[in-house]
């Protein structure tokens, strides 16, 4: 077999925590002789691994130097959203800005992240056999969680990266001369981690560990990726039935007695996610003002990512030709705009098949109601005409109009804000409110229905497909469905699971499934010029679709973007070997065939 090196640039990574600010117990790191050595050492260095994941979702998108809300990608390259904002911050054309020398900031979020949680997990992993354990049990379940931050962050690589090295102990020192497998031999190694790793996680644990049902979600999507599908099925049905689960129907929690909300709202309320009642949750991460080991100083900064630039009065102008709205936090009447929303600068912004397409028959469901989306319609004219730049009186507390905004791609869109309107801790208060602290889903019961949906769909069994999505829109109080295809089930994740999936990540996987099934003329062996990602994207994202321009700069996507670039400096640093690029992109004429 040939071999192909990973670059020097990860292997950096394995043994300094680059751009990652990591704040674990010191010693468990830096010292691993003294404290890897059992039960309690294993688990503070899980912590770690934890902690890993978080920065997925907290943090400002872009922060100059930071690693912070990657997840904004997954979005931003889909069916869903594009990136807002002018492209001298933002990747609009992702021909000229997505490559392997340009925007490293996208190198420096799920690449490091990735390999950064792939090492910590193989210092767990290495070390098991030199650790004490007062049982079996102890010691396997230390394992199973290694097992798992491993095939987590394996999970990402591979659909975002395609063929990965396959790194599977701890890195002590300079090494050039790593071998890149296929995502294939990747994902089956795994998948029999898990495997052994779901019979030996706790079945319950405290809030932010993993358990045996966040173990059977994730074997779940690696079958899926490998095209199981029936252990697919059985891996889900495992996890809805044998952990004590159940969809949250009934209200529940702090609002549990407030009768103008609903319990989708309930399932989203800071304090309910980690709430022992919530048997919805299967994984989640915990963010808390004022606690040691939160990944960000100013919490979700949702508010700030997710929320359109309502209060830019410079473009969002009155019928009479005034600013119409303001964030200025004096004491003007229409301040309380500013409390609710938050002052948004819309990161990313929803294509029209998220913002009106999805919702055409949403007449019941409630997770399109007031309580959890807003519309743009209840936006209005906040900026009085006693403002320093005088607004408008006969115009101030109307309704904003559409026609006299003059950027409605930043300023002026619908979004859901039950899971983006952060409220809590005094923080956010002021001027500038981006967003507060909470708990976040990593894993959550509603999607294990759908994962089950799609494996259904896969074996031709429509109508169990049908009963799943159903089980979760009937929670939904949404028009059931008679029969569905996977288009029903994407449809489906964009509704229920925003900002909790990793989107593009399940676009890729389910492109990957259709090439290997030889499906409607992909194949594996034309990926980079023909995939099903990519004729996604372009059927239901408006704005790639008609290369849409904004500012200086067009929204441009090719079918080669099913996958990244590998960054630049990754191969010319890794001096002793060679890792391939992605095709479509320079340096890929030199790649060498990986098993």
């Amino acid at each position: 077999m040939k071999k192909i090196i990973i670059p020097c640039s990860i292997l950096i990574l394995f043994l300094e925590a680059s751009c990652v600010k990591l704040n674990p117990q010191p010693l468990s790191f830096f010292a691993p002789e003294n404290t890897l050595v059992d039960k309690a050492g294993l688990e503070a260095l899980l912590v770690t691994s934890r902690k890993q994941i978080k920065w997925e979702w907290f943090g400002d998108a872009f922060d100059a130097g930071t690693c912070r809300t990657p997840l904004v990608y997954e979005y931003a390259f889909s069916d869903m959203h594009v990136m807002g904002g002018p492209e001298a911050k933002e990747i609009h054309n992702l021909e000229t800005q997505l490559t392997p020398t340009t925007n490293q900031n996208l190198h420096l979020t799920y690449w490091d992240l990735g390999w950064n949680g792939i090492k910590y997990a193989n210092t767990v992993i290495s070390r098991i056999d030199n650790a004490t354990f007062d049982t079996e049990a102890d010691r396997n379940a230390i394992l199973g969680e290694g097992y798992f931050h491993r095939a987590y962050w394996y999970y990402l690589l591979t659909h975002q990266w395609g063929d990965v090295p396959l790194i599977l102990e701890e890195i002590t020192g300079p090494k050039l001369d790593f071998v890149s497998s296929a995502r294939k031999t990747v994902l089956t190694r795994m998948k029999e981690d898990m495997e052994f790793a779901v019979q030996w996680l706790p079945k319950t644990v405290l809030p932010g560990a993993v358990n045996r049902a966040a173990g059977e979600h994730l074997l779940t999507k690696i079958y899926l990726s490998l095209g199981e599908f029936q252990k697919a099925v059985e891996s889900a049905t495992r996890c809805i039935n044998d952990y004590g689960l159940k969809l949250m129907d009934t209200r529940f929690g702090v609002n549990a007695g407030r009768t103008d909300l609903d319990v989708f709202n309930d399932l989203f309320k800071e304090e309910n996610i980690s709430a022992s009642e919530n048997k919805e949750a299967i994984f989640v991460v915990q963010e808390r003002f004022g606690i040691p080991g939160n990944v960000s100083d100013n919490g979700s900064a949702r508010k700030r990512n997710f929320v359109p630039y309502w209060s830019n009065g410079a473009v969002v102008k009155t019928p009479d030709g005034k600013q119409g709205t303001t964030y200025d936090a004096a004491p003007y009447p229409g301040y309380e705009l500013l409390d609710s929303l938050g002052r948004g600068i819309a990161k990313i912004r929803p294509s029209n098949y998220y913002q009106y397409e999805v919702w055409v028959n949403a007449a019941t469901d409630i997770r399109y109601n007031k309580n959890n989306w807003y519309d743009k319609s209840r936006l209005w004219y906040n900026r009085p005409a006693s403002n320093n730049k005088g607004g408008s009186a006969t115009w101030f507390g109307k309704p904003i109009q559409r026609q006299y905004v003059q950027d409605t791609m930043r300023c002026y869109f619908s979004f859901p804000t039950v899971k983006v309107l952060i409220h809590k801790d005094d923080i956010n208060k002021g001027k500038t409110p981006s967003g507060g602290f909470t708990d976040q889903y990593v894993f959550r019961l509603a999607e294990t229905y759908l994962m089950r949906a799609e494996a259904y769909l896969w074996l031709n069994k429509i109508s169990n497909a049908t009963n799943d999505i159903n089980t979760v829109r009937a929670r939904a109080k949404a028009q059931l469905l008679s029969t569905i295809t996977l288009e029903d089930i994407l449809d489906e994740r964009a509704r229920e699971l925003f900002l909790e999936e990793h989107r593009k990540v399940e676009l890729t996987r389910i492109a990957f499934i259709m090439a290997q099934l030889n499906r409607d003329g992909y194949t594996l062996e034309n990926f980079s010029t023909k995939n099903w990602y990519y004729d996604r994207v372009m059927k239901k994202n408006n704005f790639y679709a008609t290369q849409y321009f904004y500012s200086t700069n067009a929204f441009v996507m090719k079918p080669y973007h099913v996958l990244y670039p590998v960054p630049l400096t990754a191969i010319t640093s890794n001096s002793q070997g060679h890792i391939n690029q992605n095709k479509g992109y320079p340096g890929s004429e030199t790649n060498i065939p990986v098993e």
